[in-house]
């Protein structure tokens, strides 16, 4: 006798592979606005906080990213930020994307010693502004494996 869930997809729209550099940056929501303006890595505070984290997944509705997990930081609400780096050149950055996060993979460690644990994270996009509907298209254009 099998035990088999069926499996219910409620996407409206499939999920696309992206290219290599595609990146969420999430970053905690305790961080103030101010910090966020000067992005150079010279010891500010929002570069030290923010994590950059592999998109796997994406599509119109919202996207799946792999990051590192410290210590249990993923409990902590932040802001995400969608971005396209090639050659160290950032074609496309969609910043302050509104979501809500849809299901999230338990720890996986390699190394149960370790405090680095890596985890999955699937959040859908919730509403956008104008630019930034054009910007998430323009992502899924020039960004995904079709």
């Amino acid at each position: 006798m099998t035990n088999k869930k069926g499996f219910i997809e409620h996407r409206k729209n499939e999920r696309l592979k992206v290219k290599t550099g595609a990146i969420a940056m999430i970053r905690p929501l305790s961080i103030k606005q101010e910090q966020t303006k000067n992005m150079s890595v010279d010891g500010n505070a929002f570069v030290d906080r923010a994590k950059y984290c592999q998109i796997i997944t994406i599509s119109n509705d919202g996207l799946s990213f792999r990051y590192i997990d410290k210590n249990g930081e993923s409990k902590e609400p932040f802001e995400l930020d969608v971005l396209f780096i090639q050659d160290s050149i950032c074609f496309t950055y969609l910043k302050n994307v509104p979501f809500k996060i849809v299901w999230a993979s338990p720890a996986d460690s390699r190394n149960p010693s370790s405090n680095l644990k890596t985890k999955l994270l699937g959040v859908q996009f919730e509403e956008m502004m104008p630019n930034q509907i054009s910007q998430l298209d323009r992502f899924i254009k020039e960004c995904t494996i079709r």
